[in-house]
C-alpha cells in the first residue's frame, strides 16, 4: 500500500478517537454545536472509511471484464460522503431550529474541553492529507479541514456561554457549521459528479487538447477528441490525429510525441490514437458524429 493508505489508515484512526471524546462530551454539556461537530467527525470517519475500501479496492487488477479495474469505486465513495454531508447540515440545521425559544441548559466547560481535543485530532489529521492529490483523500481533508474550523467555533461558542450564560449562542454556532459543512458537501459533490458524468477535467478541454496536439510536428489535423477521468489520478483521451501518408514505424514515434505533450500539459496518463491520412479522414466522411454511429448500431 502507498503513502497515501497509511495517511488515511492515520487519519481514520485519530478521527475514531476524537468521535467517542465527543460523544461522551455532548452527554455531559447538551450543546447541538458540539453535537454537530460530532456529526460531521462521525461522517468523516465513515468517509475515510470508505476511502480506505476504495483504495483498497483499486488495488485489485483489472479483470476481462472490468478492463479499468476498480478505480471508480472511489468516485461512488466520493459521492457518498458528499451526499452523507448534505444530509448532515439539514439535520443539525433542523435540530437548531427546533432549540430556538426552548429553555435548555449546557455545560460549558464540558464543551470547552471536548471542542480542543477534537480542533487537535483535525488539525493531525489535515497537516497529515494536505499534500494529497487523490479525490477520497482530499474529501477527507475538507471533510478535517471543516471539523478544525467547526471545533473553533464551538470553543468561541463554549466561552461566551461560561461567561454570559447566553445559550442561544450554541444555535447560532450551529447553524453556522451546517453552512459550513454544505459548503464542503458542494465541493466533494461537484468532483465525483465531474468524474461520473465523464467531463473533461478543469483547464483539459478539446480546443486546449486540440491547441497542444496540432503544434507537434507532423501534425496536420486533430478532430473527434474526448478526454474523462476514470477517477481523480487518471486521465483517458483518445482522438483522430490526420498526417501525411508515412511508414507506420513514423507514426508511432509521433504517437510518442504526442502522449508526452498530453503528459506534461494535462497530466493524460493515457491516450489512445487513431491516425488517419491528411485530406482523407473520417471526418471528410462524416463518420465521426457520435450520434450517427448510434443510429447506425440500432440498424444493425
Amino acid at each position: 500500500m502507498d503513502e497515501s493508505f497509511r495517511s488515511l489508515g492515520k487519519a481514520f484512526l485519530v478521527s475514531a478517537v476524537v468521535l467517542v471524546v465527543q460523544i461522551i462530551g455532548f452527554y455531559y454539556s447538551n450543546s447541538l454545536a458540539l453535537l454537530g461537530d460530532t456529526g460531521h467527525v462521525f461522517s468523516d470517519l465513515l468517509a475515510l472509511g470508505a476511502s480506505l475500501l476504495a483504495m483498497w479496492l483499486a488495488y485489485r487488477a483489472a479483470t476481462s471484464r472490468r478492463t479499468f479495474g476498480f478505480h471508480r469505486v472511489e468516485v461512488f465513495a466520493a459521492l457518498f460522503n458528499g451526499v452523507l454531508l448534505v444530509m448532515m447540515a439539514f439535520f443539525i440545521a433542523y435540530e437548531a431550529f427546533q432549540r430556538i425559544g426552548g429553555g435548555y441548559q449546557i455545560s460549558g466547560l464540558p464543551m470547552l474541553v471536548t471542542s480542543i481535543i477534537g480542533l487537535a485530532g483535525n488539525i493531525y489529521v489535515v497537516y497529515n492529507l494536505q499534500h494529497e492529490e487523490n479525490l477520497n483523500v482530499r474529501s477527507a481533508f475538507i471533510h478535517a479541514a471543516g471539523d478544525a474550523l467547526s471545533s473553533v467555533g464551538v470553543i468561541f461558542g463554549a466561552l461566551i456561554i461560561m461567561f454570559t450564560g447566553l445559550y442561544v449562542v450554541d444555535v447560532a454556532v450551529s447553524i453556522l457549521i451546517a453552512v459550513l459543512i454544505l459548503f464542503s458537501a458542494y465541493t466533494v459533490l461537484r468532483g465525483s459528479l465531474s468524474i461520473l458524468l465523464e467531463s473533461a477535467p478543469y483547464g483539459a478541454g478539446e480546443d486546449k487538447i486540440t491547441a497542444v496536439v496540432m503544434r507537434i510536428e507532423g501534425v496536420k489535423g486533430v478532430h473527434d477528441v474526448h478526454v474523462w477521468r476514470t477517477c481523480s489520478d487518471m486521465i483517458f483521451a483518445m482522438m483522430h490525429v490526420e498526417t501525411d501518408n508515412v511508414e507506420l514505424i513514423e507514426t508511432r514515434v509521433l504517437s510518442d510525441k504526442i502522449e508526452d505533450a498530453l503528459n506534461r500539459s494535462f497530466s493524460i496518463t493515457h491516450t489512445t490514437i487513431q491516425f488517419e491520412p491528411f485530406g482523407c479522414s473520417c471526418e471528410n466522411k462524416g463518420k465521426c458524429d457520435m450520434m450517427a454511429h448510434k443510429k447506425r448500431s440500432h440498424k444493425h
